[in-house]
C-alpha cells in the first residue's frame, strides 16, 4: 500500500514514496518477484534495466554527463547498467529503502564510479557541486502518491545543473500487458500509473523544458527480431513503457 513518509524536526521534507518498509521486506527477493510478474514478456528485470540505460545513452543530449543520479535505484540494477552505458560518469544511487541500498552496495563492490545513499543517510536528495548533469528515474513515480509527485519533481529539478536532463521512465497504462504486470506485482499494490501527459505536466511545472516523449518495448522476446523497428514506433503510445525527457534551460 502507498503511505506517506514523514520527516522529523525542521528537516525539509524529501521525496515521498511507497513506504520503504515494503521494499526493505522484499529487497532480497526483488529480482525474483519482478521476473515472475513480467514472465509473459520473456525477458528478465536485468534486460529492462540494460534497455533503459542504453536508451538513455542514445537519447540524452548531454554529451558526457559528469555526474548521474539514479533516483529510486532499489538494489542497484539500473545504477550498474548506467555505469556500463556511461563509462565516464560518476553515478550516485539513491533510495528510501535502506535494505535495498545495502544490497546495492554489496553487488557493486569494487566499482569506484558508483556510490549509494539511502534516505536515512540523506533525508532530502544527494547533491553535487554545479548540480547533476543527468537524473534518471526508472519506474519510480508510480510509487509516489499522486498529490506528492509535483513536490518530488520540483526537488529533482532543483538538483539538476544548468543544461542537465531528467529522464522519467514509466509503465504505460495504455498497454494491457503492462497493466497485468502491475496487478500481479506485490509491491505495486495500490499504485496509480501515470500517462505521458501527466509526466510532461510535472516536468513543465517544475520549470523544465519537455524535449522528448518516447514509447518502447512493443514486442515480446519471441518477436525480438522486430525490435530493430521500435525507434520508428516511438511516437505510438502503445509500447509497454515510455520515457519523458526534461531539461533545465541555460537561460537566454
Amino acid at each position: 500500500m502507498i503511505r506517506r513518509l514523514t520527516t522529523r524536526g525542521d528537516t525539509p521534507p524529501g521525496p515521498i514514496v511507497t513506504d520503504p518498509q515494503t521494499f526493505d521486506q522484499t529487497a532480497d527477493e526483488y529480482a525474483q518477484t519482478v521476473n515472475e510478474a513480467i514472465g509473459a514478456s520473456g525477458e528478465s528485470v536485468e534486460f529492462f534495466a540494460d534497455y533503459r540505460a542504453r536508451l538513455a545513452a542514445r537519447l540524452v543530449r548531454v554529451p558526457t554527463p559528469r555526474n548521474i543520479l539514479d533516483f529510486g535505484c532499489g538494489i542497484g540494477m539500473s545504477t550498474r547498467s548506467l555505469a556500463v552505458a556511461f563509462p565516464e560518469s560518476q553515478i550516485v544511487g539513491f533510495d528510501h529503502s535502506s535494505r535495498s541500498i545495502d544490497l546495492a552496495r554489496e553487488q557493486s563492490s569494487g566499482e569506484t564510479r558508483i556510490s549509494y545513499l539511502s534516505a536515512a543517510e540523506e533525508p532530502d536528495l544527494p547533491s553535487v557541486e554545479g548540480g547533476f548533469d543527468l537524473i534518471f528515474a526508472s519506474a519510480v513515480f508510480h510509487h509516489i502518491e499522486p498529490g506528492d509527485r509535483q513536490q518530488c519533481a520540483d526537488r529533482i529539478a532543483q538538483a539538476l545543473g544548468v543544461g542537465g536532463e531528467f529522464l522519467i521512465f514509466e509503465h504505460n497504462p495504455m498497454n494491457p500487458l503492462t497493466r497485468r504486470v502491475v496487478r500481479t506485482c506485490p509491491f505495486d499494490e495500490g499504485v496509480v500509473l501515470l500517462y505521458p501527459r501527466h509526466v510532461r505536466r510535472l516536468l513543465r511545472k517544475a520549470g523544465l523544458e519537455c524535449a522528448h516523449t518516447y514509447h518502447y518495448i512493443f514486442f515480446p522476446r519471441m518477436l525480438r527480431w522486430l525490435r530493430r523497428f521500435e525507434p520508428l514506433l516511438s511516437w505510438l503510445p502503445l509500447g509497454g513503457q515510455f520515457l519523458v525527457r526534461g531539461s533545465k534551460s541555460r537561460g537566454p
